[in-house]
């Protein structure tokens, strides 16, 4: 019983890391530096990543002194909402 535990503890651990590195809503520190250079010649000071999906980045973006909900698409186009 001891060993049966063990075994599909470590199939659990090892198929929820397989499957947390493929999603629709994860990204690669590459595509968060590509994103935040983006925000960055755009005239913004990139802030939290709040989301991920399918390749387009959100983030609290700072400009000015007040803050916007930015959007990096994956195509590296910046969309500010807010303004």
């Amino acid at each position: 019983m001891r060993h049966a535990l063990i075994a599909a503890a470590i199939i659990v651990s090892g198929t929820a890391s397989a499957f947390a590195a493929d999603t629709v809503n994860s990204y690669t520190p590459a595509q968060e530096a590509k994103a935040k250079a983006a925000l960055t010649r755009a005239g913004y000071i990139p802030g939290i990543l709040t989301q991920a999906q399918d390749g387009n980045l959100w983030f609290d973006a700072t400009k000015g002194g007040q803050t916007y909900t930015a959007l990096v698409t994956s195509k590296g186009e910046v969309d500010i909402s807010g303004q």
